[in-house]
């Protein structure tokens, strides 16, 4: 049997983070630390004849009360206590960065389905691991959510886009932190240039601590991305058995599960059981190879800066100034973002600013070319296209999904053109803004 073959690209995150790792000297008594290692060589053990409540099996007259075993290195992993010199238990190191690789070794071997079987991820697919070198410091990619930027979304988006390229390649499985996971994923559903399924995996709790959810969304995403069904769905996350579309999907809390689908009219796409992958919905907007915001090039390292404004009681001018003031200097810096947006997070329902806002963001957008798409504070329900607005409505998008729209929309389709007199703006100015925020409406209608 061929199995489908599923690209692994690891980013970093808790899914990839293990426990810290105490030492041994072998004294530690009943509950000394086992970890999954490697034996030098062969060993023969004698393991007791116990049934699974510790109870000894009863054993003929000439029969031993042992099984004799030998264990190999080419097995593969086995618990065995960590060794490391010149540390005194219960001395213990920060918590591990594990590379892909280990992780999936250590899932297989140990990692049990509701029927106790292993090898769940080499029974689901050919994993090709293909991680990202980051040219900054020459090593593999690991982004944590605290330091995660545009830079490493182009990244991930690139290096996705790569892997799905090869003819030979089903999906592709993006292991990541869960800061920033739903951000990543929306990304990749607007900018993936195939149908082919791409699915991210994260986790709430470290690998190997007890009730890690990681290991098990691992190996449902791998099963989710290998499903000849899960073609043409877009970009999707896989959490708690869990197939949830990444336009909508948002992180709720810090708890396994803790993610949902916003926006007031999606639920899952689907679900993970131990007897198959389940879809029940298609996403009906635009994403990967449908997208108007791809591109068929890799996307430039630099790319256009929106940032969000929240509206609250008491808003005002002053952060949204300090925005346009950064725009505008970073126009004549040769390496700096030279498309610049603002996503307003405004009050539910129509997601209008402050009064108090709206002179500088009209200022931003009719002076200077900078669009502004609103949102609303609310995570359910879309945002009305009023009259008296102005501005992009981002529809039932969450500002942070907003952004990385307007981000794609501002490289396909450029600044707005200001208005050549301010205070008096001809009907011709009037007309050709009117038009251009039209091509950004239908962007932010149709994905």
């Amino acid at each position: 049997m061929v199995l489908p073959k599923i690209a692994i690209i690891p980013t970093g995150g808790t899914i990839q983070n293990g426990q810290p790792l105490v030492s041994s000297t072998k004294a530690g008594g009943a509950f000394n630390l086992l970890r999954p290692q490697r034996l030098h060589e062969p060993v023969s053990v004698k393991i007791a004849k116990e049934d699974l409540d510790g109870n000894p099996l009863s054993t003929g007259p000439n029969e031993e009360p042992y099984w004799s075993v030998t264990l190999d290195p080419s097995d593969g992993l086995y618990l065995l206590p960590p060794m490391t010199p010149d540390k005194a238990p219960p001395e213990g190191y920060a918590a591990v960065h594990m590379n892909a690789r280990r992780i999936i070794e250590e899932v297989d071997r140990f990692g049990l389905d509701t029927a106790g079987r292993n090898g769940l991820l080499a029974e689901a697919a050919d994993l090709e691991v293909r991680e990202i070198i980051d040219p900054r410091t020459g090593r593999e990619l690991r982004a944590g959510g605290q330091t995660f930027s545009m830079f490493e979304l182009v990244l991930i988006s690139n290096a996705v886009n790569e892997a799905l390229a090869q003819s030979d390649t089903t999906g592709c499985v993006v292991t990541h932190g869960t800061f920033t996971a739903e951000e990543t994923a929306c990304f990749l559903h607007y900018t993936v240039n195939s149908d082919k399924p791409v699915v991210v995996a994260a986790s709430q709790r470290r690998h190997s601590s007890m009730g890690n959810d990681g290991d098990w969304n691992l190996v449902d995403a791998v099963r989710v991305a290998a499903h000849p069904d899960a073609k043409g769905r877009g970009a999707m996350l896989v959490m708690n058995e869990e197939i949830m579309s990444a336009r909508e999907v948002t992180k709720t809390n810090q708890r396994p599960g803790g993610f949902a689908s916003s926006g007031g009219s999606a639920s899952a796409l689907g679900s993970v059981e131990s007897d198959q992958v389940t879809f029940y919905f298609r996403p009906e907007r635009k994403h990967t190879r449908w997208s108007d915001v791809r591109s068929n090039e890799p996307l430039p390292a630099v790319m256009p800066r929106v940032d969000i404004v929240k509206t609250y009681a008491g808003a005002d001018e002053v952060p949204i100034a300090a925005l346009v003031d950064r725009a505008l200097k970073e126009r004549s810096a040769p390496d700096a973002p030279q498309k610049h947006g603002i996503v307003v997070e405004g009050f539910a329902y129509d997601g209008k600013p402050h009064q108090f806002q709206l002179p500088i963001l009209q200022t931003a957008m009719y002076q200077h070319g900078i669009p502004v798409a609103v949102s609303n504070r609310g995570d359910h329900g879309r945002v009305p296209r009023l009259v008296d607005n102005p501005f992009i409505s981002c529809d039932n998008m969450m500002a942070v999904k907003a952004r990385l729209l307007l981000i794609l929309a501002l490289e396909k389709l450029g600044t707005l053109t200001p208005f050549a007199n301010v205070d008096n703006p001809s009907s011709e100015d009037r007309q050709r803004l009117e038009q251009e925020l039209s091509r950004y409406q239908e962007i932010f209608d149709t994905h």
